[in-house]
């Protein structure tokens, strides 16, 4: 299935530096840096998507890469050659988003003092761009934006099940590569991606369909 991602692929490692070359850097970068970032640099599209998953819309996940980055790099020595980067990353990058999430209901829990509601409402930036999901729970060709609709029926999918669709639709992998990626059997995620897309069929289908 071929999708236009528009700006969330741009977004997807935009900010992240081209891999250095083998070896020490002009700035004695050491050569486990090259590597890290070159395999990060390879993998940024993908925990972009787990990363969206677990928080459940597109802000902080630049923030959650970033520190997760360097989490990665430090405890990069924990890597087992020969097993899927992007699996291991994705952990740490599971784990920062879920700290990311927490701290968000809490702020969310103080901003809701009806002193400061009107304050917040007013300063929160507006939603940007990503790709929407037609009435059967696939990525549309040519649908530019989430709206209001979409990013609530997302919402309503529990965190794995949602990274599941997401990966499936966004990123076009296999089951069983979801399945490597999140730790999880072949056939649950391939249950996931079912039920998921029965579950926006079932909130985003107009009356009667």
């Amino acid at each position: 299935m071929h999708t236009h991602l528009g700006d969330m692929e741009e977004a997807t490692g935009a900010d992240l530096p081209p891999p250095p070359p083998e070896g020490p850097s002009a700035t004695g970068e050491p050569p486990e840096t090259g590597r890290f970032t070159a395999r990060f640099q390879e993998a940024s599209r993908t925990l972009w998507v787990i990363a969206a998953a677990v928080l459940g819309r597109r802000t902080d996940v630049e923030d959650v890469l970033q520190e997760a980055a360097i989490i990665g790099l430090r405890k990069m020595s924990d890597f087992q050659e020969g097993t899927s980067f992007a699996a291991w990353m994705g952990g740490i990058v599971r784990n920062v988003a879920r700290n990311h999430a927490r701290k968000r209901r809490r702020r969310q829990t103080s901003e809701s003092d009806p002193r400061t509601l009107d304050l917040v409402q007013t300063a929160r930036p507006q939603a940007q761009a990503v790709p929407g999901f037609d009435r059967q729970g696939h990525l549309g060709v040519d649908q530019g934006v989430f709206d209001d609709r979409v990013l609530r029926a997302l919402n309503t999918l529990e965190e794995t099940a949602r990274a599941c669709l997401l990966l499936r639709t966004l990123r076009e992998m296999s089951y069983r590569e979801i399945s490597l990626l999140l730790g999880i059997p072949e056939g649950t995620a391939m249950s996931h991606v079912h039920r998921a897309r029965m579950a926006m069929r079932s909130i985003l289908g107009a009356p009667g369909e």
